[in-house]
């Protein structure tokens, strides 16, 4: 069976789906996409006609948008081999989640779900994979990272320090180290020299982030009747979700989130601080996201005044 596999290059999530894909698909193509380009890159494979060349196509942690979709619905065989397996609840609010072939799933029963949490249970149930302790502990961390609940249920150090060693390597190292731990050893554990990676990124984030904070420029939006006031800051990607826990710590100006305009990337990111629903900011800019993280493009128009205020 020919695999083709579209899914987030930008945190561990997307990363979970090509490594178990790894596991499970010996004749696999994964292509790591941005969060806004998943449609793009679809379509280009959907206008080569290379996409007809699968028998099974996974998109996950993404969704496609319109008129995309449409176009895949009302073509038979790529109704058939392409699933879209997804969590983000801004995909429900457009309506994302009309096709049978689209699953948007933000909770089950299991709790929060994540994109690789999503993969695997579906792998499992139609008998692609079998589980391990090793894959069990791969799958559960990258969900508890991915939804917050490492910091807020479990108090889960391991889950934040597998996202450290992602941040550092890059996608294709950290791929690399995930499918050597889960080739040798029966449980999922660290090595020396990816402990000395994941001290090295902490050493570095205490370093910068009082710089980084030390530009923060405020801004009070109000969305559908709610004020939100937002702490915007220039930053490396790599800081984005450590940037709100530090503010937390003294949030001097009383910042209901954080909006974190990347250095590396063409994305704005939003983090809560207090208990927002920051996906409304991101949606205001053209964005999606949760009701703690959430993104837009830097290009879109609205964000043009943001940007200004750097200037």
């Amino acid at each position: 069976m020919r695999v083709l596999l579209f899914t987030h290059e930008q945190d561990i999530d997307g990363m979970g789906s090509i490594i178990l894909s790894l596991q499970v698909f010996k004749d696999l193509k994964y292509v790591p996409c941005k969060t806004f380009e998943i449609t793009k890159r679809v379509h280009e494979f959907f206008d080569s006609k290379e996409i007809y060349n699968y028998d099974k196509i996974f998109v996950t942690d993404l969704c496609i948008k319109e008129p995309l979709l449409s176009i895949i619905n009302d073509d038979e065989i790529l109704r058939e081999r392409l699933i879209v397996l997804d969590h983000h609840k801004s995909e429900i609010v457009e309506g994302n989640n009309k096709y049978d072939f689209v699953n948007i799933i933000v909770e089950n029963e299991r709790g929060k779900t994540s994109g690789t949490s999503l993969f695997y249970e579906y792998l499992i149930k139609q008998g692609y994979i079998l589980p391990t302790p090793c894959l069990d502990e791969l799958v559960e961390m990258t969900r508890q990272y991915d939804t917050w609940e490492w910091n807020k249920i479990y108090n889960n150090a391991k889950a934040r320090k597998l996202h450290l060693l992602f941040e550092q390597v890059g996608y294709k190292k950290y791929i690399e180290k995930v499918c050597n731990i889960i080739d040798t050893k029966d449980t999922f554990e660290f090595d020396q020299e990816d402990l000395k990676i994941i001290e090295d990124f902490d050493i570095k984030l205490n370093e910068e982030v009082p710089l980084i904070l030390k530009g923060m420029k405020i801004k009070t939006l109000v969305i559908d009747n709610v004020s939100y006031k937002i702490g915007f800051v220039i930053s490396p990607y790599k800081y984005r979700n450590d940037l709100s826990e530090i503010i937390k710590e003294n949030n001097k100006y009383d910042i209901d989130l954080v909006g974190i305009i990347m250095t590396d990337t063409d994305t704005v990111s939003y983090r809560c601080v207090k208990d927002v629903d920051v996906s409304k900011v991101g949606v205001y800019f053209g964005g999606k996201g949760h009701k703690g993280a959430a993104s837009n493009e830097k290009s879109n128009k609205k964000f043009l005044d943001i940007l200004n205020m750097f200037n």
